[in-house]
């Protein structure tokens, strides 16, 4: 006997439950991240599975299946929470009276010959302090022509890994420090604003896409946490750091160095890939110590890198 040709119908309830049996296997392997590379990888994207499981639970319930409906919608309550609890997130409770002033990172892209759409950015949002990732030759001389940057340190390379702190305040000796032993640099000092002194960190971990790559960034981002829990003051970690809120290598940095994330109480926004969002995630961070507030943050627009600038308003507590 012939087989009886599915129907569109068929054809399609297969579809949403195969996608809805990935959904729950990427959730289920999220749940796994503390152990490590590669389960990792799949703990960044918990807004795509929330927004994917309300997309299938819909499809489900059109498709006569409550039950696999009920599932995709525990799948995106499962994967809103930590979401939602971000957003929810305050900064600390101390008063913050102080002066007020900004900083930005930003990964330009070091294959990105269009500098013109950056530099006008950052004419039209000054910051006091601007650490620039991927930073080539050829961008640390438009950005050393920036009269409002008097003060900077730069490290240029012609990989993905040159490093600049640009600041318009006057800056203590800047260091090169490679806290992952894999020869790619960072910068540490201390930057006078407002007359104050505060310790900065500017990072660009490896991306973790093997399990080297992935230790390398984990260990750079614990002795960089090390580096500010054993200092005194306000300090300032920012940069590209190649991990969402959701990972643990975030959760370990924050409990380690005991700062704050700037974003928190902010809306979710991309840094990276914004305009692709089956892959878009915020890995652009900058980090305050007890001392400082964060009265919010901005995401930039395109500027030729498939990074977003990221723009944080600052206060001193008092």
């Amino acid at each position: 006997m012939p087989r009886p040709e599915r129907s569109a119908r068929d054809n399609f309830l297969i579809a949403v439950r195969a996608l809805l049996a990935a959904l729950s296997a990427a959730t289920l392997l999220a749940l796994a991240a503390g152990l490590g590379w590669p389960f990792e990888l799949f703990v960044h994207f918990r807004i795509q599975y929330a927004v994917a499981g309300l997309a299938l639970a819909v499809a489900m319930l059109a498709t006569g299946s409550p039950r696999a409906s009920l599932l995709a919608i525990l799948i995106a309550a499962f994967n809103a929470l930590p979401v939602m609890q971000r957003v929810q997130a305050g900064q600390p409770g101390f008063a913050c009276v102080g002066p007020r002033f900004a900083v930005v990172t930003a990964n330009v892209q070091y294959g990105n010959v269009d500098r013109s759409r950056f530099l006008e950015w950052l004419a039209s949002h000054p910051a006091d302090l601007v650490v620039v990732q991927e930073l080539t030759s050829a961008w640390a001389h438009d950005l050393s022509r920036l009269p409002a940057y008097p003060y900077r340190a730069m490290l240029p390379r012609e990989d993905a890994y040159g490093i600049g702190v640009l600041s318009r305040w006057p800056l203590d000796p800047v260091e090169p420090e490679d806290f992952a032993g894999d020869g790619l640099p960072s910068l540490a000092g201390h930057v006078q604003i407002a007359d104050r002194p505060v310790r900065f960190l500017a990072l660009h971990t490896r991306w973790p896409v093997t399990p080297g790559r992935a230790r390398a960034r984990d260990a750079s981002l614990e002795a960089a946490a090390r580096s500010i829990a054993a200092g005194t003051g306000p300090a300032i970690v920012l940069g590209d750091l190649n991990a969402t809120p959701w990972s643990p290598a975030y959760a370990a940095f924050l409990r380690t160095s005991g700062m704050q994330d700037a974003a928190n109480g902010s809306r979710w926004q991309p840094t990276w890939l914004p305009g692709f969002w089956p892959l878009a995630l915020r890995i652009d961070h900058v980090f305050v110590s007890p001392g400082l507030c964060s009265e919010g943050t901005q995401v930039g627009p395109a500027v030729g890198s498939d990074h977003r600038p990221l723009l944080a308003r600052l206060k001193f507590a008092g």
